[in-house]
């Protein structure tokens, strides 16, 4: 019992590790907060890296316009690193 006990832990513990603050977690925050049934998610390259930040602010104030809880700062600055590594890179 002990041994299935350690193994759940430890499972759980990677995979945490697996997402925090790695490349999964933007796109998975990117999807699951900017995609909860407000309008269709744009595609990361439909805009440059200089864009997105722009785009990603004016969602911000939507969001709390609308009585929505804006993302954290880590949340955005993790949907942004995401967006801006699979952005559009020619303008």
């Amino acid at each position: 019992m002990r041994r299935t006990g350690a193994l759940v832990i430890a499972a759980g513990l990677l995979a945490g590790a697996a997402s925090a603050d790695g490349p999964e977690t933007g796109r998975q925050l990117f999807e699951a907060r900017c995609g909860a049934g407000c309008h269709q998610l744009p595609e990361p390259d439909s805009l440059t890296p200089a864009q997105w930040p722009l785009v990603l602010q004016t969602m911000q104030k939507r969001m709390q316009r609308f009585g929505m809880t804006p993302l954290t700062e880590a949340e955005y600055d993790a949907v942004l690193a995401y967006l801006v590594a699979h952005a559009r890179r020619n303008p």
